[in-house]
């Protein structure tokens, strides 16, 4: 490979550089000569397109025709609009990928021999990561791999000196927060823990200054609607008011007072023009964004955590991203964290692109996977002799060891190097086996040695191979880790809907990863057929209770797929995986009963199912919210010692907030923000319950013993009645179990319970109203409406035998806390 291209593909600017082996160069933009190129698309009335600085200057006077922030929405099937276009966020970042890429020369522009970088923030997940190479696949980049930002990050500050011990890189962007703690030893560098937010970023910052700041200054100063945020009409006021509070906020870094001002070009409800004058002081700005900065303060100190380490471990915090040139901030995450020093070694705005080119040249391009070239080779050279050359590829100090191995003694012969980039020649020296010898690395990259071997009389001998290439590297990185544990999602048992992840990758893990899992189906597949063997795919920790994981998407292998035989239920099924560095995951399953074999790369793996749509979401979160308060108040009613109550109280909050949301007043990123919310506060309270699991289980089994005995028992028969008990005494021998068989238990006895009022006309009426009070736990909202007008219909008319159909076919349609993101795909395999 000739040149090395990295790419920052950032939420609200984007840079690209590019590395020879030597130098690193950051390549400006082409109309503004600006190191950095905002991420915004805008497209005229007569369709021509601008992109970068041209068109973020647009978007606040048209921002119906311009796209930003559409990072944010990567791996949601949210559509961005541009004009009279429909976008989606691939899309968006195809289009700034390919305009970033004009800003490099002619040369590296049109060499089949380049290979591109593209970083990505720690906190990305699956899908987002899989959006990303799409993107880059639309732009026709060619050899395109992903980076974790702050490994990119990592590179950079080795670039600009390396220094022995453990340092911290705090890369806060436009909008994520990435946190890396690194160990540099003689120019090598391991990664040792990473963390991150993925929407705590600047744009962030700006928000906070709008809603508490610019919002309520227009509510008191002109006559707006309650609703004026989600109008149309006031969305150009919004954009410039927003326009406005970046550019006051990047001037609170030297002034201490500012002002939010300009004119408009719009109008309030009595006509008045509106005019923007608002004051902020630094002392507020950093009171408002403090709830912010301590989050990431959070993380930050979650990460040295994992890292086995405490602040006094660490030497230094490295600030990387636009926001961090605020002092204030710095000065702000150094007191808290609690690290001595705080600094600036490179420059925030381009070190990650930089960090991504450097990165580049250690990738081994030559094969599809991407992975990293070999630190050590051994090249079969002499088979006449058994000869063998054993040495350092990739070195960072300015040598590297060679080493002679022979497989036979022999007598007389020699041996000499050279280097075919400065003449330089180590003189003869005797063949034998181990002999070694250390080469002088005249320059950064590539350094170019021939070796020549002489017989007993003096004659050369034929070699296969006798050149060798060793890299003097600017550094190296170790292991990288994964940042989110990846899972399949297999049924405990043939016998049992219960599901538990069998991991592929645990968050920490070693990356890339590759390995073999063996399942079993559970279901019999017919060629040609509908059935289908599914293999759905989690992001998460929780092993045992996979729903409040992040579903990121399903492979799914249907009789459609495969001409002859069939699969039998308990055939073996073989799923060999590769996680790569940035954590994406190849797929291939085999299925040696019927010689077949499916990749992911076949539309075989869908993510589809796993994407939000975050103009359709609503409802989505209030079910979510509404599932999330009842945990809360479970836990709060049996864990009576307090020492939860600030957690739940949190969680509260979050569920409040989400049971409560409408889509219409409410923008992507507040809804996306929401959800990350959820799945947080789904994770916290599962480690409440998984840290309380057998005092729970105990007074869950008490609970439903108490309704046993006080109305159902009355209601069942005999039959029913002895179903109880056993299913009771059940429940009560697993409750120390691990395992989700207590769960599975319970389960059945709210269904008997269910059966056992279903008897009950009137029943069967109260459970037709209580679902349809409840249209956000149905995502079908054509199928409810029709089903709920037939019900209404069946209830005045008496018919209640209609009405139980109506019923059973709302139950077949209504969400399930187990498959709310997971597209209603049901898992059936089992471990092998």
């Amino acid at each position: 490979m000739k040149y090395y291209v990295g790419i920052d593909l950032g939420t609200t600017n984007s840079a690209i550089s590019s590395f020879d082996g030597e130098n690193v160069r950051v390549w400006k933009s082409k109309k503004d000569q600006n190191d950095v190129t905002p991420s915004a698309i805008y497209v005229d009335k007569r369709g021509k397109r601008f992109y970068g600085k041209d068109a973020y200057l647009k978007a606040a006077q048209q921002p119906e025709r311009c796209a930003t922030l559409f990072k944010r929405f990567m791996g949601t099937s949210t559509k961005i609009k541009l004009g009279d276009e429909e976008l989606t966020p691939e899309e968006c970042s195809a289009e700034v990928l390919r305009e970033l890429y004009k800003n490099l020369p002619e040369e590296i522009r049109s060499s089949d021999e380049v290979g591109v970088v593209i970083t990505v923030p720690a906190a990305f997940n699956q899908m987002q990561n899989a959006a990303t190479l799409e993107a880059a696949k639309q732009a026709g980049l060619g050899k395109v791999a992903l980076m974790q930002e702050p490994v990119a990050a990592i590179m950079s500050v080795m670039k600009a000196g390396s220094r022995d011990g453990n340092f911290l890189i705090f890369d806060l962007g436009g909008g994520t927060l990435d946190v890396a703690i690194a160990e540099s030893m003689s120019g090598k560098v391991n990664l040792l823990a990473h963390g991150g937010i993925a929407m705590c970023g600047g744009r962030d910052f700006d928000r906070v200054i709008m809603n508490n700041v610019v919002i309520p200054w227009l509510r008191s100063n002109y006559q707006l609607p309650d609703d004026f945020r989600a109008r149309d009409e006031y969305k150009k006021l919004l954009r410039i008011a927003a326009y406005k509070a970046e550019v006051a906020k990047i001037e609170l870094s030297s002034d201490e007072v500012v002002n939010i001002e300009g004119e408009t070009g719009t109008f309030d409800a009595a006509g008045e023009e509106i005019y923007l004058d608002v004051e902020l002081q630094r002392s507020t700005y950093d009171d408002l964004i403090d709830e912010l900065v301590m989050e990431a303060v959070r993380t930050t100190r979650e990460t040295i955590e994992k890292a086995g380490l405490t602040p006094q471990d660490i030497d230094r915090i490295i600030f990387v991203g636009g926001p961090t040139n605020y002092k204030s901030l710095r000065d702000k995450v150094v007191l808290e964290v609690g690290v001595p020093v705080g600094s600036i070694e490179v420059n925030p705005m381009t070190a990650v692109s930089e960090g991504a080119s450097i990165f580049a040249e250690s990738i081994d391009w030559s094969n599809e996977e991407h992975g990293r070239k070999s630190a050590r080779e051994q090249v079969e050279s002499g088979k006449s002799l058994g000869l063998s050359f054993r040495y350092v590829a990739r070195s960072t100090a300015p040598k590297a060891k060679f080493a002679i191995v022979l497989a036979k003694p022999v007598t007389g012969y020699t041996f000499e190097i050279s280097s075919r980039d400065t003449g330089w020649h180590s003189g003869s020296m005797e063949l034998k086996n181990r002999a070694t010898l250390e080469l002088e690395l005249f320059r950064r990259g590539s350094n170019h040695f021939h070796v020549d071997v002489f017989d007993a009389s003096g004659r050369p001998v034929e070699l296969e191979n006798s050149d060798i290439e060793i890299s003097y590297t600017l550094a190296t990185v170790g292991a990288i880790l994964a940042s989110h544990s990846i899972g399949v999602e297999v049924c405990e048992s043939s016998s049992s809907d219960k599901a538990v992840l069998d991991y592929l990758v645990r968050e920490g893990d070693a990356l890339p990863a590759k390995g073999q899992k063996k399942f079993r189906a559970t279901e019999t597949i017919r060629a040609g057929s509908d059935e289908a063997i599914n293999f759905k795919l989690w992001e998460g920790d929780m092993q045992e209770d996979v729903e409040d994981n992040r579903f990121i998407g399903h492979m799914t292998i249907t009789g459609r797929d495969f001409d002859f035989g069939m699969i039998m239920a308990g055939a073996e099924i073989i799923c060999n995986y590769v996680v790569n560095d940035s954590g994406s995951i190849d797929l291939e399953i085999s299925v040696p009963s019927i010689s077949e074999s499916f990749n992911s790369d076949k539309n075989f793996y869908s993510r589809q199912g796993g994407q939000l749509d975050l103009d359709k979401v609503a409802d989505k979160l209030n079910y979510d919210g509404k599932q999330l308060m009842m945990r809360v108040r479970n836990l709060g009613e049996n864990l009576e010692d307090g020492a939860y109550m600030e957690q739940l109280k949190k969680a509260g909050e979050v569920a409040s907030q989400a049971m409560n949301v409408q889509q219409d007043k409410s923008d992507h990123e507040e809804l996306q923000q929401l959800n990350d919310a959820i799945l947080k506060m789904k994770k916290e309270l599962n480690k409440i319950r998984r840290g309380n699991l057998q005092l729970l289980r105990e007074k869950t089994l008490a609970h439903f013993e108490e309704s046993y005995n006080d109305f159902y028992k009355e209601m069942a028969n005999q039959e029913e009645d002895e179903l109880y008990h056993r299913m009771f005494a059940a429940a009560r021998s697993r409750i120390a179990q691990p395992g989700n068989g207590f769960e599975e238990v319970i389960d059945h006895i709210r269904g008997l319970n269910y059966e056992v009022m279903a008897k009950s006309d009137k029943f069967i009426i109260y459970d037709f109203n209580c679902m349809i009070d409840s249209p956000e736990d149905f995502e079908d909202k054509q199928a409810f409406e029709a089903l709920k007008q037939r019900g209404m219909n069946a209830v005045v008319n008496e018919n209640i035998q209609a009405l139980r159909e109506v019923v059973d076919l709302l139950w077949s349609i209504k969400r399930r806390e187990d498959d709310s993101d997971a597209n209603g795909v049901r898992s059936n395999i089992v471990r092998g």
